[in-house]
């Protein structure tokens, strides 16, 4: 979640370096660049693992996180409406209730993978390796075909669970069908492919040419080189040995950060602390700043969502009390 935070203080909150800016400042503007194309693969790493793990359908699992995602858009709403920070009306109710709003797109893109996650790990493993190949070809073949002449397509350059499910089962593939070797090569495909989309986003405004295009589809996450990025990354981190109760504890919680700080009340905020912050300073201090704020969001969202969990367990073990009587 880190790169989610990581991308919303950047393109999100301060729009595409376009000509004008890549021309005066092409230093600042290529480091802008990079670390979007070093946080873009975020989203896809976050379904690549649940897929290199696989999800277990289990009830209590499901409950969890529709309560959690129901218990922080009604919770941080709340305040705001009572205050008068935000109009109470029938939208922004529902809003809140159905999570119906763009920024929470996530939440039923990964809701369907979830409830379809049995039929997907009942595929990968029935299936043997030639037809699994053969589907993960054909439908990485499509999606690409698709993102290069319509990059929103009905592939929704990634924002959709159809692109989910495609990501699930092509790390089920490689964490259960293949024999994969060696550490920092994969680290070194992922640098390498966060830069050539860099160089590739930068070089034309910089000649006068504008870069509108060229970005909605490098800048996507049905680019083919942000999967590879991405699948490289995980298995490089696959490869490490070490284990942390600390990482675990946290880990638990990492959804919360999106859900806190993507709400409909909160993300205009984060967008105009984000804002400040790139414009009142340069450099060093810039960069101590802006890290400063998003480890604050990211740990803030961590112990918020701690709350929730016990508020959660208390009421499950009350139900599964009830229902023993």
């Amino acid at each position: 979640m880190f790169m989610t935070l990581g991308l919303h203080v950047n393109f999100f909150s301060l729009g595409v370096p376009m000509i004008a800016e890549c021309e005066s400042a092409p230093f600042s503007s290529f480091m802008r660049f990079l670390m979007e194309n070093i946080c873009i693969v975020g989203v896809n790493i976050y379904v690549l693992i649940s897929g290199w793990f696989g999800i277990r359908y289990k009830t209590k699992s499901v409950c969890n996180f529709i309560f959690q995602c129901l218990f922080f858009s009604i919770i941080l709403f709340i305040p705001f409406a009572a205050t008068g920070r935000i109009e109470i009306g029938r939208i922004n109710i529902m809003s809140s209730l159905l999570m119906y709003k763009n920024a929470y797109w996530f939440v039923w893109a990964y809701l369907i993978l979830y409830i379809l996650s049995p039929i997907l790990n009942s595929f990968t493993e029935t299936t043997d390796r030639k037809t699994f190949k053969r589907v993960l070809v054909s439908f990485f073949a499509i999606q690409t075909i698709v993102f290069i002449f319509t990059p929103c397509g009905f592939f929704k350059a990634g924002y959709s669970p159809l692109s989910f499910i495609g990501l699930y089962l092509l790390a089920r593939y490689l964490r259960n069908q293949t024999s994969i070797r060696g550490k920092y090569i994969y680290l070194g495909i992922y640098l390498l492919c966060a830069f050539a989309n860099t160089i590739t986003c930068i070089v034309p405004p910089m000649y006068g040419i504008s870069n509108e295009t060229i970005n909605a589809i490098i800048i996507s996450y049905t680019n083919p080189i942000n999967i590879i990025g991405a699948l490289s990354l995980l298995i490089f981190f696959t490869r490490l040995s070490f284990k942390s109760k600390i990482i675990n504890y946290i880990s638990k919680s990492c959804f919360a950060v999106y859900l806190i700080h993507m709400h409909f009340c909160i993300s205009d905020k984060y967008l105009y602390i984000s804002k400040r912050i790139y414009n009142e300073n340069d450099g060093i201090i810039y960069i101590a700043y802006i890290l400063t704020f998003i480890v604050a969001v990211f740990l803030l969202s961590i112990l918020f969502d701690k709350v929730r969990i016990k508020v959660f367990n208390t009421i499950w073990n009350s139900i599964e009390k009830t229902t023993e009587q």
